[in-house]
C-alpha cells in the first residue's frame, strides 16, 4: 500500500511490478543483447578449458568496461540494482507502514555483511518497530545475527553476486563489538545471503502468538537439491555451480530441518509447556521447476539476460505454479512435504517392448 500511488497494494499491481522487473533485467537494447551474447560465449569457452581471463569486478578493466557499456547504449536499469530497484519501486518513500502494520505482507531479504560476517535480515517487521507500529517480540539481535529495517539498498545487498558486482555500500550502518552495549558506526558492505541464509526462514517464525506464525511455508527452490546422475566428468566453471547450489541449499535445509525437528517434539509432547508453549506445526513445501528444466540448464545459463531465455522460464514457473496450486487443493494433507517434495522421482527405466 503506498500514499503516493493508489493503484499500489493489490495483488494486480504486484503482479505488473513483477512483470515489470524482468522485463526491464532482460537484455533490450542493441548494446545489452551484444554485451549478453558475448557473456555468454566467454562463459561457454571457459567451462571448456579455453584460456579465457577472468577478472574481479573490483578490477579497473571492469569498471572501465561498466562504463563503456553505459555509453554504447545499456540502459541503468541494466547495468546495476540501484536504479532498476529506483524504476521498479519509485514510491518506496511512500508506503503506508500504517496499512502494513494492520494487515499488510511481511517482507524479509538476507543478505552477509562481508567485513564483520554478520547474518543480516531487511525486515519490514523491523521497519515497523522501529516506527512504533509494531511491538518488538523481544532482543534476538546478537553479534552475528541483526534485523534491519527494509530499505531499497537492502533488497540490492540480497541479490549482489560476489563475483559479478562489487559489495553494495550501505552507509551509517551500526554494529555491536566485543564490549558489551558498544557498537561502532560505519558504512556496511553486503553481498547476497546465498551461504547465511537462502532466504531467511528463522525470521518468520519469531512472533509469540502461535496464530500471527505461518501455518505453512512455500519454499520456491531454483538451485537444485540434486544433480544429474552420470556426469562425472565436468569442467571447474560446473564445479563451482554445484558448490554453489550446495552451500544454498546447505543454509536453506538447516533452517526447515530446525523447523521439522519442532514439529515432531509438538507431537511428541504438545504445546501446554515451556518450551514448547507459543509453537505450533508448520508445514513446509517445496516448488520447484520441472526436473528436465533443472538438469538441462548449466552455470552459464543463469548469467544469461536474454528476453527469450527469461521468457522461457518465467512461462515454465506459470505452469508449474498452477498445477503445483491445484494439487495442494485438491489432496489437502495428502499433499508431498519437504524433504520428501525436494528431490525430482527417480527416472523410469527403459523396460524392453513386449513382442507383438
Amino acid at each position: 500500500p503506498n500514499d503516493a500511488d493508489p493503484s499500489c497494494g493489490s495483488a494486480d499491481a504486484a503482479i505488473e511490478r513483477l512483470d515489470h522487473l524482468w522485463t526491464s533485467f532482460a537484455a533490450r537494447t542493441p548494446t545489452e543483447t551484444l554485451h549478453n551474447q558475448v557473456a555468454a560465449a566467454i562463459l561457454e569457452m571457459r567451462s571448456k578449458g579455453f584460456p579465457v581471463a577472468t577478472g574481479s569486478p573490483y578490477a579497473l578493466p571492469q569498471r572501465l568496461a561498466m562504463r563503456a557499456l553505459a555509453a554504447s547504449g545499456a540502459r541503468p536499469e541494466y547495468l546495476g540494482f540501484a536504479p532498476l530497484l529506483a524504476d521498479l519501486a519509485p514510491h518506496f518513500g511512500d508506503v503506508d507502514w500504517n496499512a502494513v502494520a494492520d494487515d499488510g505482507p511481511r517482507l524479509v531479504v538476507g543478505a552477509i555483511e562481508v567485513l564483520s560476517g554478520n547474518v543480516e535480515a531487511f525486515d519490514t517487521d523491523a521497519t515497523l518497530w522501529e516506527m512504533g507500529l509494531r511491538e518488538r517480540p523481544g532482543p534476538d539481535d546478537n553479534r552475528w545475527r541483526i534485523r534491519r529495517p527494509l530499505t531499497l539498498e537492502g533488497v540490492a545487498a540480497s541479490g549482489t553476486l560476489p563475483q559479478v558486482l562489487p559489495a553494495q555500500p550501505i552507509e551509517g550502518m551500526t554494529f555491536p563489538t566485543c564490549a558489551p552495549g558498544a557498537t561502532v558506526t560505519r558504512t556496511g558492505h553486503y553481498w547476497d545471503g546465498l551461504y547465511s541464509q537462502n532466504p531467511p526462514v528463522r525470521e518468520l517464525l519469531d512472533r509469540d502468538d502461535p496464530d500471527q506464525k505461518p501455518d505453512e511455508i512455500w519454499v520456491i527452490r531454483i538451485n537444485p537439491q540434486e544433480f544429474q546422475p552420470g556426469s562425472p566428468h565436468i569442467g571447474l566453471d560446473a564445479i563451482h555451480d554445484r558448490e554453489n547450489d550446495l552451500a544454498g541449499n546447505l543454509s536453506l535445509n538447516q533452517e526447515l530441518d530446525h523447523i521439522l525437528t519442532m514439529n515432531r517434539w509438538i507431537a511428541r509432547h504438545g504445546t501446554e509447556h515451556p518450551p514448547l508453549a507459543g509453537r505450533k506445526v508448520v508445514d513446509v513445501r517445496t516448488i520447484k521447476m520441472a526436473r528436465e528444466t533443472a538438469w538441462g540448464l548449466h552455470h552459464t545459463t543463469k548469467l544469461d539476460r536474454s528476453r527469450g531465455h527469461l521468457e522461457a522460464l518465467r512461462e515454465e514457473g506459470r505452469e508449474v505454479a498452477a498445477r503445483w496450486l491445484a494439487d495442494w487443493r485438491r489432496l489437502g494433507d495428502g499433499f508431498d512435504r519437504y524433504p520428501d517434495d525436494a528431490r525430482y522421482p527417480e527416472p523410469l527405466p527403459d523396460l524392453p517392448r513386449a513382442a507383438p
